[in-house]
């Protein structure tokens, strides 16, 4: 098992969600998908503003997701309090360059799927069976639109074969990841790049973490389960740090063009903001990101984030893409 698993990369820390309606989304992660929550806070102040690039005055509400007792593939719901919010992922939008969707594990993905069309969340095409290439393994999935129209994504681990890669990660889940209705944190994360090769480099530079899957999408169930052309190419490399979960599926359409959600993917909007990435020195991975050229959102601050605490942090934008990834070292 740990063969597969790069030995000091960051994997996910966080993924953050500006919502629409806070109690809406947290019904959703707390009560459908089973994550844990602390008690709600309120975050304002100059830090704040420039953090998130927003007038004085500004504040907003939140809750911290996630799995007890991990601290990796959690989910921060943010509720900026302004006036004004665009919907980062427009409605029916199947593939976009930008964060894009929460991918989380079950054991059932017929029943979860039922669960979640009786809720009203609109799914995309019933649950998709697949082979990967090279004996990686076959997964079960299916893609719904969840809260914020963040694109929810449901694999059922069908490979029962220990060797496989889907296999191990189905023998890890079982073992160390359910919530009480049964899921997980967040598994996998969507990336959709204009540079694939790019957004690798910052992910092996920055946060060191490696390739566990190399594949090309482009059967007809794969296409059909992603609502995407019938001869759609794209390619993905999922990236994986010192963790099964909170790993990052970069893609990149080989062959059609996409939406870009990135210029909306900032607060106060509504939908998938950014990636936060906990690294053990940030001066090493600063000094990566000069390398890389990377243009820097925020400079780099001491400061108190609800759930994360007292981190020095900066955030910048992906390479492949221009996504936002927080990058933070904890202070103690």
């Amino acid at each position: 098992m740990s063969a597969i698993i790069a030995p000091n990369g960051s994997p996910l820390n966080t993924a953050i969600i500006g919502v629409d309606d806070l109690d809406l989304s947290l019904e959703f992660y707390r009560d459908l998908i089973g994550l844990s929550t602390e008690d709600p806070f309120d975050w304002s102040g100059k830090e704040f503003e420039e953090i998130w690039h927003l007038p004085q005055g500004s504040s907003a509400r939140g809750y911290f997701c996630k799995l007890k007792d991990c601290d990796v593939g959690r989910i921060l719901l943010l509720d900026f309090k302004a006036h004004e919010k665009k919907l980062i992922r427009p409605k029916e939008i199947s593939r976009a360059y930008g964060l894009f969707n929460l991918n989380f594990y079950t054991d059932d993905i017929q029943s979860d799927t039922e669960k979640f069309s009786s809720k009203g969340y609109r799914i995309w095409s019933k649950p998709t069976y697949y082979e990967m290439s090279e004996g990686q393994g076959s997964p079960t999935e299916v893609i719904f639109d969840g809260p914020d129209n963040v694109a929810i994504n449901l694999v059922e681990l069908t490979d029962n074969n220990p060797s496989s890669k889907v296999g191990q990660m189905k023998i890890y889940t079982q073992k160390y990841g359910r919530t009480k209705t049964g899921l997980t944190p967040v598994v996998t994360s969507a990336h959709t790049t204009r540079n694939i090769d790019l957004a690798v480099e910052f992910h092996r530079k920055v946060l060191k973490s490696d390739v566990l899957i190399d594949e090309v999408l482009s059967s007809e169930a794969q296409n059909e389960f992603l609502q995407l052309p019938n001869t759609a190419k794209t390619a993905v490399k999922f990236m994986q740090g010192d963790h099964m979960f909170g790993k990052v599926a970069l893609s990149q359409p080989l062959n059609y063009e996409c939406h870009d959600m990135v210029p909306d993917g900032i607060a106060p909007n509504i939908g998938y903001i950014a990636q936060a990435y906990r690294v053990s020195n940030l001066d090493l991975s600063e000094q990566e990101i000069i390398n890389l050229k990377c243009s820097i959102y925020t400079k780099r601050r001491s400061v108190d984030i609800p759930g994360l605490g007292k981190i020095d942090m900066l955030m910048v934008k992906n390479p492949g893409s221009g996504a936002l990834q927080l990058i933070f070292q904890a202070l103690y």
